[in-house]
């Protein structure tokens, strides 16, 4: 497995055909679900510490605190459950449980729907691929960018930006890989057709995962 997720980088066109050949449907379901389950928990994660990060600013220390409220001035017990009543205020409103099932739900949804659009192209340049194969190769995918999922998580820790960088980089390189590993076992003969129909998977493909990855972003701005 570890291989497989390392091949995915140094050889991700032979890597993602490699795996739509295998046809084990278990095993692509069981991805799958491991690969929902992060992003979801994930997406999650950056939401709390978001919340952890918005609470800590506003409620750095009893001082400074006191300082830019010098009318309002606190004890440390009463600092303290100020600041707990507010992240707790912070963290009902993000809904945090709710969040995590609907992006498990989304997820589950876009890999399923990714293969499929494939599908449809593959049956449209007359391609007798099948959906189990194009399934595998979407999953391959995914599994690229989740590794810039939790390099973005890694660095909110650090330097935000970079973070959010590092998933965007991976996101595009995700795309193109399937892009041209789906081009690569086509073996289309009318280029233009291709050209066309891929264009269009590029931009559900980009489109989806974008709005997966840019979820919790929002959630930055939200407090």
């Amino acid at each position: 497995m570890l291989g497989e997720f390392l091949g995915l980088f140094k050889y991700p066109v032979t890597t993602l055909t490699k795996k739509a050949e295998e046809r084990n449907i278990k095993k692509e379901l069981i991805i799958a679900l491991v690969i929902v389950l992060i992003i979801a928990i994930l997406s999650t994660l950056t939401s709390y510490i978001s919340i952890s990060k918005t609470v800590n600013k506003m409620y750095s220390s009893l001082d400074e605190y006191n300082e830019d409220h010098p009318y309002s001035e606190l004890t440390r017990s009463e600092f303290k459950e100020e600041k707990k009543d507010y992240k707790d205020k912070l963290l009902d409103r993000a809904e945090l449980v709710g969040g995590f099932f609907k992006t498990l739900a989304v997820s589950a949804v876009s890999i399923a729907l990714v293969a499929g659009i494939l599908f449809v192209i593959a049956r449209m340049l007359k391609s007798p691929k099948d959906y189990l194969e194009l399934f595998a190769m979407t999953n391959g995918a995914y599994m690229i960018y989740i590794l810039g999922f939790v390099l973005n998580v890694i660095f909110m820790y650090i330097y935000s930006p970079i973070g959010i960088i590092l998933q965007m980089a991976t996101l595009i390189f995700a795309i193109i890989a399937l892009a041209n590993a789906f081009r690569e076992s086509l073996q289309v003969e009318d280029p233009d057709k291709y050209a066309i129909y891929s264009s269009i998977v590029l931009i559900v493909v980009f489109t989806i995962l974008l709005i997966i990855g840019m979820s919790y972003i929002s959630s930055l701005f939200d407090f």
